[in-house]
């Protein structure tokens, strides 16, 4: 919060105001879902945080927060108009920060309550500093992560069976997270052809013998993420399919043994990009080598051609080239990786050997 203020001192703004996403979440310490009700973090040049909260959840976010200091309102009162009063002169033309996931009708309703604004900027950028390199106990939060949905996307490939759709196969991912007390972000599970289309969503198609097996599965531990993709096959894969990991592989593991501090994202990308196009498939890797990760699945840093942003210590960033061949398959490999100063340090914890189904 120290750092909020400064920014405030900084760029002469009055006041801060986030509402809940993950900025919010990193400088209130808690994550919550917003409905049609106000809930805030104002903070003031010069003083504490507050929060402004309906006044029958008072109670609950109190529980959740560091933040002492509360504004709450009742079902009928404008919280608008409270915050208005909380800041003082009707005269005075204000100059605000505003993370840039605010909804634009409170902007409306807060310039509306508050008169025009003499400036508007984003806080953005100086939280996403702050949230880019990760503490120890950060750290901890996703290492922990990444062994639970280690376990659950091993668990899923070894419960696979002919017949199984996308969907079944998603479910015992996500049962064994809840089961193991973390939360299920996503579970991308694709088979055959739908594997070679990045991203797409799970649905109905069933698991049939030759068939590979995409699996790219996250979730969170106190609302820090992982992210790992591994690839198997339903039965003996084929020559091409071995070829094609077996490149996709060597991408990945050259990345994570050269990739180093001090190194620029555009940099880091051309490393396992150049692998894959020596082997005659670049243009088959069609997104950018990894993003970043903490309280978002994707945040900065995001390692991208082009990219001059420096790799610092503490950063992390998913590293998942791929191959593919639409109409046939796709292969990608995804770690997470914390960058040291003595390399990277992987924090995702599955085999990385094509995996065979029994099928």
């Amino acid at each position: 919060m120290d750092k909020v203020q400064l920014k405030l001192e900084e760029s002469g703004a009055d006041f801060a105001l986030l509402t809940p996403a993950p900025n919010f979440q990193y400088l209130a310490g808690y994550d919550y879902h917003m409905r049609e009700r106000l809930v805030a973090l104002l903070v003031r040049r010069g003083a504490d945080p507050l929060m402004v909260v309906p006044s029958f959840e008072e109670s609950d976010h109190k529980s959740h927060t560091w933040i002492e200091d509360f504004l709450p309102w009742a079902e009928d009162e404008d919280p608008y108009t409270m915050i208005a009063d909380t800041l003082g002169s009707s005269d005075t033309e204000f100059s605000v920060l505003l993370d840039n996931s605010l909804p634009l009708g409170i902007y409306w309703n807060l310039e509306k309550a508050l008169g025009n604004f003499r400036k508007a900027q984003s806080i953005t950028p100086a939280i996403d500093s702050m949230r880019i390199s990760k503490s120890e106990n950060e750290l901890d939060l996703m290492k922990k992560a990444g062994h639970i949905i280690d376990d659950a996307v091993m668990g899923a490939f070894s419960q696979a069976q002919l017949g199984m759709t996308e969907l079944d196969v998603k479910q015992l991912v996500q049962r064994e997270v809840v089961r193991q007390g973390a939360v299920p972000t996503f579970a991308a599970v694709q088979f055959g052809e739908n594997s070679a289309l990045p991203h797409a969503d799970s649905g109905s198609r069933v698991l049939k013998k030759g068939d590979v097996v995409l699996m790219d599965c996250g979730c969170s531990v106190d609302g820090y993420n992982t992210d790992m993709t591994r690839v198997g096959v339903a039965g003996e894969p084929t020559a091409e399919i071995e070829r094609v990991y077996s490149i996709v592989l060597k991408a990945e593991e050259t990345a994570i043994e050269k990739i180093s501090l001090g190194m620029n994202c555009g940099t880091a990308d051309g490393i396992a990009r150049r692998v894959i196009e020596d082997e005659g498939y670049g243009d088959y890797f069609t997104h950018r080598l990894g993003h970043g990760i903490g309280l978002e699945v994707h945040e900065p840093p995001y390692l991208v051609r082009g990219s001059t942003e420096v790799l610092g210590e503490g950063m992390c960033h998913s590293i998942e080239p791929g191959i593919y061949i639409e109409g046939k398959f796709g292969i990608r490999i995804e770690d997470l990786a914390c960058v040291r100063e003595e390399g990277l340090e992987v924090i995702t914890y599955s085999p990385k050997e094509l995996i065979v189904l029994e099928v």
